[in-house]
């Protein structure tokens, strides 16, 4: 059909097993022309013009007694040069397409880290490896392989249309692609998690509507959101723990802590300053896990007005006997000063 000579493109045929055929298990292959550089003899005719011209200047010169023998020795190894010239040759060959490895269906602990980064970039098509990611399996009624990212930086438009942005998750039904724009795997709130799930419960052969009616995604949503703040928890607990031992080495070395205190961001505090903003709006909206997220909070403090710490460090460095809290809210901290 007319409509459809775009599917006679070679172009158009990756692209499509790209996006939909990327990780099944049987390899694909696309009958497709490649250029070459290659190395060939030069032809009869240019080498029979070179001989000619060599015996035209060999009979001038038979006459000349000055010929040196410099000159002779000079044509001679000119005669014995290689005649070769490089050309640019079509070739066919069978081209496969899906050469990427579906990770997630390996055992967490067989990855390396490198493969994470690696699988990272491809998805998101982001150029820095991930702050953090969790790969896990859930089984039970509902039975789905998963892996999540947390990026380093977020995105220019992340609360730009908010209530329309669709989840940054990639949705496979037995390693086929079936969409990375469902709402239903993650709240708005975490719309800037990154990665992949892969059902086999779901069905393959239904539409997009049926699919999103399918009782088993909300089962899917629920242990997803839980995993993506357990990983959030666990980075914030790793920058506690930095924080403290900062504090133990700054008792033991003295000025020697002003390095660590100075230097670079730890990961959370650059979670933070990037989607700290998305936390505070899943308090607003998140009834259910809002406990859950209030442990994430950070702020700045009368006492520690260049280090973000949580309300429960807050509550600890409360002096004997307040009652009271007092807070200042706005849009920045550099707004309120």
């Amino acid at each position: 059909k007319e409509e459809a000579q775009e599917y006679l493109e070679e172009d158009k045929l990756k692209e499509l097993v790209a996006k939909y055929s990327e990780f099944i298990n049987f390899p694909i292959y696309l009958w497709s022309s490649k250029e070459v550089d290659e190395e060939v003899a030069v032809e009869e005719t240019e080498a029979e013009e070179d001989d000619s011209e060599d015996d035209t200047a060999e009979s001038a010169d038979e006459d000349e007694e000055d010929a040196s023998v410099e000159d002779e020795e000079e044509e001679e190894e000119e005669d014995d040069e290689p005649k070769t010239k490089t050309v640019k040759k079509t070739v066919w060959d069978w081209e496969l397409l899906n050469d990427s490895k579906a990770i997630w269906l390996r055992s967490a602990s067989d990855v390396e880290e490198e493969e994470y980064t690696k699988f990272f970039k491809a998805i998101s098509k982001d150029d820095k490896p991930p702050l953090s990611y969790t790969h896990f399996k859930a089984e039970g009624d509902v039975e789905f392989k998963s892996i999540l990212f947390i990026p380093e930086v977020a995105p220019s438009d992340m609360f730009d249309n908010y209530y329309n942005k669709a989840a940054a998750l990639k949705l496979y039904v037995r390693r086929v692609f079936i969409s990375d724009e469902f709402d239903e795997l993650l709240p708005k709130y975490l719309s800037f998690i990154k990665g992949i799930v892969d059902s086999d419960t779901l069905p393959l052969n239904v539409s997009r509507e049926t699919l999103q009616q399918h009782t088993s995604l909300k089962t899917i949503k629920k242990k997803l959101v839980r995993k993506a703040l357990d990983m959030v928890r666990k980075l914030a607990e790793e920058g506690t723990e930095d924080d403290d031992d900062d504090e133990e080495g700054g008792e033991a070395a003295g000025d020697k802590s002003e390095d660590s205190s100075s230097g670079e961001l730890s990961k959370y505090d650059k979670f933070w300053k990037a989607f700290g903003k998305a936390i505070k709006l899943g308090i607003i909206e998140d009834a259910s896990n809002r406990t859950r997220l209030a442990k994430l909070l950070r702020f700045y403090t009368s006492k520690s007005p260049d280090k973000l710490v949580s309300l429960e460090q807050y509550v600890e460095n409360m002096k004997p006997g307040q009652k009271s809290i007092y807070y200042l809210a706005g849009e920045s901290r550099e707004a309120l000063e």
